[in-house]
């Protein structure tokens, strides 16, 4: 795909997102308190919860429904549970897949994406919805996802916070009953959780992110999706600088990775115009370079190359993850 089709095809989907925004301005300042500077003290290790699953039913090869846990984070009482769905192979359990979806999306784009070509391998899945979205969000919200990602800087630093701590939890009780491997996958905002898990998490067998941002403060000041919310930034004369510095614990170039760099594959748009290109490239260079695989296209590539990037993750888990697990 050429750059300008690639621009022309982001810029539609992009004015269909804007349609949708935030009633009244969100900004609320963050009181001046202490940020730890070591993730694993931010993004701490919960407790193994207590998993609830519920609407089970058997499809093929595979067990399906619903789960959920109580949450250590506290982020309203909408996030009071994690949740997600689930596909357990019921002959045997030879790779756990977290997968975790975007901004503003629900869990069926990156169903799309990864179900089947996974299910074809046997892969188990669990599908998690982050805070604030779908089944996890307040009624009153002007559109999915608007209070995890917003000018309300101590929500959106809970909100990640929470995302990132909830999904170790689920890593913790996949260890202790579901004993196999276990590789997280992350398409856009949910490839900055997986990433920011990666920092302080060591449980990990392979990360895979898909389209995503190494600096939250930076993709929302620069780039095209977060210009409603800059928008309550500046008319609140609140800076750039100031939000990078209350926003640091969600850059993860400022962190260093807890698992081989040879575990995680990057796969990056070349003409993105929700993620800057030269951002997510500065977390590239800062994890030493680990696999990366550049896309002709921009973020609707998600849609638009959806066989290409199941392949490569099958390809890349296979090789850098399976044929470790059968050599131990």
């Amino acid at each position: 795909m050429n750059r300008l089709l690639a621009k022309v095809i982001d810029e539609y989907a992009l004015y269909q997102l804007h349609r949708q925004k935030s009633v009244t301005s969100q900004f609320k300042a963050l009181e001046s308190i202490s940020m730890p500077e070591n993730p694993t003290l931010f993004y701490f290790e919960p407790k193994t919860p207590n998993l609830i699953f519920e609407d089970m039913s058997n499809s093929g090869n595979y067990q399906t429904g619903s789960f959920k846990y109580k949450s250590e984070v506290e982020n309203a009482k909408c996030n009071e549970y994690a949740t997600g769905t689930f596909f357990q192979n019921k002959q045997n359990t030879s790779l756990n897949v977290i997968l975790v979806h975007g901004w503003r999306q629900d869990t069926e784009r990156i169903k799309a994406i990864y179900l089947n070509p996974f299910m074809n391998h046997g892969y188990d899945m669990y599908f998690v919805t982050l805070p604030h979205h779908t089944e996890r969000q307040d009624s009153t919200l002007s559109y999915n996802g608007e209070f995890m990602i917003s000018a309300n800087i101590e929500r959106t630093l809970s909100s990640v916070r929470q995302a990132v701590v909830d999904l170790r939890a689920l890593i913790s009780w996949l260890r202790a009953n579901r004993p196999a491997p276990v590789v997280l996958v992350g398409i856009s905002l949910g490839g900055l959780i997986v990433n920011l898990a990666a920092t302080s998490e060591k449980n990990i067998d392979g990360a895979i992110t898909v389209f995503s941002p190494n600096s939250l403060s930076h993709a929302i000041w620069h780039n095209v999706p977060g210009k409603y919310i800059k928008r309550d930034f500046e008319e609140s004369d609140y800076t750039y600088d100031q939000l990078k510095t209350q926003w640091a614990m969600l850059n993860t170039g400022n962190f260093d990775i807890m698992m081989p760099k040879e575990k995680v594959l990057i796969l990056s748009a070349l003409h993105d115009r929700y993620i800057d290109f030269k951002d997510a490239s500065r977390l590239w260079e800062k994890w030493d370079k680990p696999e990366r695989k550049l896309y002709h296209c921009g973020h609707a590539g998600i849609v638009l190359y959806k066989k290409s990037i199941a392949e490569d993750s099958v390809e890349f888990i296979e090789r850098k993850v399976m044929e470790g697990a059968k050599m131990r």
